[in-house]
């Protein structure tokens, strides 16, 4: 009877061990595909978008980051001094080869500006850890499941003290707040509400897609302490079928108003059809531009 005990579990030991080794083989198929499907892929990116590849140092890591830089068509003829927006999560603004496969068409948004005459910008693309979930959270979630120690708060600092200054240094940008944009997605999103309202006289403006104000419920009331508030600019976008975001954006707008944000201050779109992915931010950031970056 033991032996026979000991021979089905050998034998489900070894099937076991089996299939692991068929789902490692298949992952690694998977993954060698996918890397060929993106190799094969095309780059989008405008000739005017050039990645600068670890080429600044984020000293509370220590570690280098690379930023994705976007200059007007003129920048290099010109000694126009331009608006500039800081992107976080920049590996997807740009280039479907990077993003694999998906981008959010930043660059030939701007590009076409040359066409409509309207206002040309500086795009500060920067690229995310891959520790993303800690870099982009300002306070920790109150989900038992999730992170409890964060530094988006840190990454924030370090974009407004080092990053900002560092690009105003080397490039001919408006330094002043209402020339100068935050904008991100998701997590991103929510850092970008963040850093308007704890760095109102650095940020004039934020492009919030699709924010995981789900986080923690003090992102409501941060609003409270920002001084320019009556003076910025946000715009929320976010998918239709992504249900819980679109009603915390519109609990959030409705604070802001009450609060006594003007209402054309706040723009706000919902993408019918799309969720919460690249194309949701796609479509936002072509309505987003000349709205935002358009001074009153």
């Amino acid at each position: 009877m033991k032996k026979k005990i000991y021979y089905s579990i050998s034998i489900i030991i070894l099937l076991i061990l089996a299939y692991n080794v068929y789902k490692t083989i298949k992952n690694r198929n998977e993954e060698r595909k996918h890397q060929e499907w993106v190799a094969s892929l095309a780059s989008t990116a405008s000739k005017n978008v050039r990645i600068l590849a670890d080429t600044i140092t984020i000293e509370y890591l220590e570690q280098k980051r690379t930023l994705a830089l976007y200059l007007p068509e003129n920048y290099a003829h010109d000694s126009v001094h331009y608006p500039v927006i800081y992107f976080l999560d920049g590996q997807s603004l740009f280039d479907q080869k990077i993003q694999e496969g998906t981008e959010w068409q930043v660059d030939e948004v701007l590009d076409s500006l040359i066409k409509l005459n309207e206002q040309p910008s500086i795009i500060v693309g920067i690229y995310s850890a891959d520790d993303r979930l800690k870099e982009y959270k300002p306070f920790p979630s109150t989900r038992w499941y999730s992170d409890k120690v964060v530094h988006g708060d840190q990454h924030a600092a370090w974009i407004v003290n080092n990053l900002k200054p560092w690009i105003d240094a080397r490039y001919r940008t408006k330094k002043e707040a209402n020339a100068t944009i935050i904008g991100g997605a998701s997590l991103g999103g929510l850092m970008s509400y963040y850093m308007l309202m704890e760095y109102p006289d650095v940020f004039g403006g934020a492009i919030v897609f699709s924010p995981s104000f789900w986080v923690n419920e003090v992102v409501y009331t941060i609003h409270e302490k920002n001084n320019n508030l009556f003076n910025q600019k946000i715009y929320f976008d976010a998918g239709k079928l992504e249900t819980p975001t679109v009603n915390s954006i519109l609990k959030m707008k409705e604070i802001l108003i009450n609060y006594g944000m003007p209402k054309e201050n706040i723009k706000l779109d919902i993408e019918e059809g799309e969720g919460h992915w690249h194309m949701t931010w796609r479509k936002g950031f072509k309505k987003v531009y000349p709205w935002i970056i358009k001074k009153e």
